[in-house]
C-alpha cells in the first residue's frame, strides 16, 4: 500500500549529528540529506550524476551540483531557497533542454525535518472540507435549538445560561485577551495576536427577538429581550437578570452566533412588521365604525 508523502515527516539524528555543527551548514550538505529520504527519487538526474562521481577522486566534494545537472534530462532536485541552517526550499524539476525546466514539486527542510508541500488544488480542497463540515455542523447545531412558534411570544430563542466553569473560564479568557491589547504582541509567524484572540472571541451582543403582543388592556406590552455579552461586561457590574450572565468566548461558534443574529434581527424586524400592520388595520376598522355611526345619525327618521 503506497503511503500518502504529504502526511509524512522524515528526519535523520545521525546524518544530523555527524555533521561538524551539527546543523546543516551548506546547500550541499542540505542536498545530500535529502537524498536520504523516501522523498527523493532514485531514477532521478542527482542519482545519476552522485553515481557517476562516486568513483572519482572527490566525489561530489567541490562539485556545482546545480551546473552539472543542465548536462541532463529528465528529473532532478535544486536548491531553490537556503537559509542555513535552518529552512532549505527544494523543487522537483523537470528538465527538457539545458535552458528549460519545469516544476513539479516542491519540499522543505525545516530544522532538520523535510516535508513535502502540498499542492494549490490540494489546500484549497482541505480549505473547502474544512469550511463545508463547519457549515454543517452550525446547521446542525442551529436547527437542534429551533425556537417553537407561540402567538404570544412567536419565535423566541432559549439561550440558557452557561454553567459556573465556564464562567471562570470566560474571566481567564478576558484576562488574557486584555493583556495581549495592551502589549500588542506579534506571534513568529507576524500575525497579531490579539487580532487572532479578538476574531476568535464573538463580537457583538445577541439579542433575543422581541415579541409584541396585545395585553388585555389594549396596550402594548413591553418586548421581551435577552442581552448576552461573551467576556466581561462594559461597566463590570453583575447583570441585573440571572439569564443574562456572563459567557465566555469559546462557548460560541462563530458561524452559529451570525446565523442566530441574523435570525433574530429578521424575527424581531417581521414581529414590528406584524404589530404595526394590525395596529393600521385596527385604526381603520374604528375609523369606519365611527363614520357609519355618523351617516347613522345624520339621516333622521321621517315621522308623520
Amino acid at each position: 500500500m503506497s503511503v500518502n508523502l504529504l502526511n509524512l515527516q522524515w528526519r535523520a539524528p545521525e546524518f544530523l549529528l555527524a555533521c561538524p555543527t551539527g546543523t546543516l551548514a551548506s546547500r550541499s550538505l542540505a542536498l545530500e540529506y535529502f537524498s536520504l529520504s523516501p522523498f527523493f527519487d532514485k531514477a532521478s538526474s542527482n542519482a545519476q550524476l552522485r553515481m557517476q562521481m562516486m568513483f572519482s577522486r572527490g566525489g561530489m566534494d567541490g562539485v556545482d551540483e546545480e551546473a552539472e545537472l543542465a548536462r541532463f534530462t529528465g528529473i532532478e532536485f535544486v536548491i531553490a531557497h537556503a537559509q542555513p541552517p535552518d529552512l532549505f526550499i527544494l523543487h522537483k524539476r523537470r528538465r527538457t533542454s539545458p535552458t528549460e525546466t519545469t516544476v513539479v514539486g516542491a519540499y522543505h527542510i525545516l530544522n532538520g525535518n523535510v516535508y513535502q508541500a502540498p499542492s494549490l488544488f490540494e489546500v484549497l480542497n482541505q480549505r473547502l472540507l474544512t469550511s463545508v463540515h463547519a457549515l454543517e455542523t452550525s446547521f446542525a447545531a442551529l436547527t437542534a435549538i429551533k425556537p417553537t412558534w407561540t402567538p404570544e411570544r412567536q419565535y423566541t430563542w432559549d439561550v440558557k445560561s452557561p454553567p459556573v466553569a465556564s464562567l471562570a473560564g470566560a474571566a481567564a479568557n478576558a484576562e488574557q485577551v486584555d493583556s495581549t491589547e495592551t502589549t500588542g504582541g506579534v506571534d513568529g509567524f507576524g500575525v497579531d495576536s490579539a487580532s487572532v484572540l479578538l476574531d476568535a472571541s464573538v463580537p457583538g451582543t445577541l439579542r433575543e427577538p422581541q415579541s409584541v403582543a396585545l395585553d388585555e388592556s389594549g396596550s402594548t406590552a413591553d418586548p421581551i429581550a435577552l442581552d448576552v455579552k461573551p467576556g466581561r461586561g462594559g461597566d463590570g457590574d453583575p447583570p441585573s437578570r440571572p439569564d443574562q450572565q456572563e459567557r465566555p468566548a469559546d462557548a460560541f461558534n462563530p458561524l452559529l452566533f451570525r446565523a442566530l443574529q441574523s435570525v433574530a434581527q429578521r424575527t424581531e424586524q417581521e414581529a414590528i412588521r406584524d404589530y404595526e400592520r394590525e395596529r393600521q388595520q385596527e385604526e381603520q376598522h374604528q375609523e369606519r365604525e365611527l363614520r357609519d355611526k355618523r351617516e347613522a345619525s345624520s339621516v333622521a327618521p321621517v315621522t308623520a
